[in-house]
């Protein structure tokens, strides 16, 4: 175990991938706002439907009211879909996994479910398969209910996605040992969209902490994923990885106060890692 590293988040935890042990925790049980890396759940999901061949990377989606409503709402990540046009499969997938799209996540979750609700419901029937014990998803992209505005649900007893830094962990180590190929998507700096043959747009990925963003004092060598996420409830918080030789180390801050912020403290957590883990 780390010594105190006096980490500045709500709740912090770093594990060792390869052998699932903690090496640093804080409040690690407790249920939180985690706003976008909810998007871990629904990118899970996607590759699964894809193994099964329920979905193909090539397959076109075409953008509900709901999506294209939240994927133009000012101030929410968003590639700005439009309704005219279809979008591949992988293209969505894209956009939600560098960019944190939105709109993305919930045209995925209609194209896998049929409907975001089915969608969620098989979101907490596998947080509950994977022993995530402190998880409850309302939604596939981390919003809160209340900023779906026409589109959020009633009666709900929970506004946000919660769930405990452990539990977040769990959810990374799942993603990376059954669908590796994560990383390939996680670590890309930038990717682009086509609106049909009109235009496209380049978008660029939340993580500062990948080494080809070369963003000075953050950008940290070895890091290729894997999700941020920011509310007003959550904070700011981030689910990172890091290579180093064999080893492969998961790290998940929450409730930070900055965007930087959520960098520079899983940069301590890097920095930590004793030689006898290297």
């Amino acid at each position: 175990m780390l010594p105190d590293l006096t980490i500045h988040a709500d709740a912090a935890i770093l594990i060792n991938a390869n052998t699932r042990q903690i090496l640093y925790e804080k409040q690690i049980n407790q249920s939180l706002p985690v706003a976008s890396m909810s998007k871990m759940m629904t990118e899970f999901l996607v590759l699964e439907a894809i193994e099964k061949g329920t979905l193909t990377w090539e397959q076109q989606v075409s953008i509900s009211d709901y999506a294209y409503i939240i994927s133009q709402t000012p101030g929410y990540s968003s590639i700005l879909l439009r309704k005219e046009f279809t979008y591949s499969v992988k293209e969505l997938f894209h956009a939600t996994a560098i960019h944190s799209a939105n709109g993305a996540a919930i045209a995925l979750a209609e194209a896998v479910a049929g409907s975001e609700q089915e969608f969620v419901s098989t979101m907490n029937h596998t947080a509950k398969a994977l022993g995530m014990e402190d998880t409850v998803f309302v939604n596939s992209t981390g919003l809160n209910n209340q900023d779906l505005g026409p589109y959020r649900y009633d009666n709900l007893e929970y506004s946000d996605n919660t769930m405990s830094v452990k539990d977040v962990a769990t959810l990374a180590l799942a993603l990376l040992n059954k669908h590796p190929e994560i990383v390939e998507v996680s670590s890309l700096a930038n990717d682009t969209i086509s609106h049909g043959n009109h235009d496209s747009a380049t978008y660029y990925n939340t993580n500062a902490m990948l080494p080809e963003m070369d963003i000075e004092n953050i950008s940290y060598p070895g890091v290729d994923g894997l999700k941020t996420g920011y509310t007003d409830a959550a904070g700011y918080c981030f689910t990172g990885t890091i290579k180093r030789d064999n080893a492969r180390y998961i790290s998940v801050v929450m409730g930070t106060d900055s965007e930087n912020a959520r960098f520079l403290e899983t940069k301590k957590l890097y920095e930590a890692i004793p030689k006898t883990e290297l």
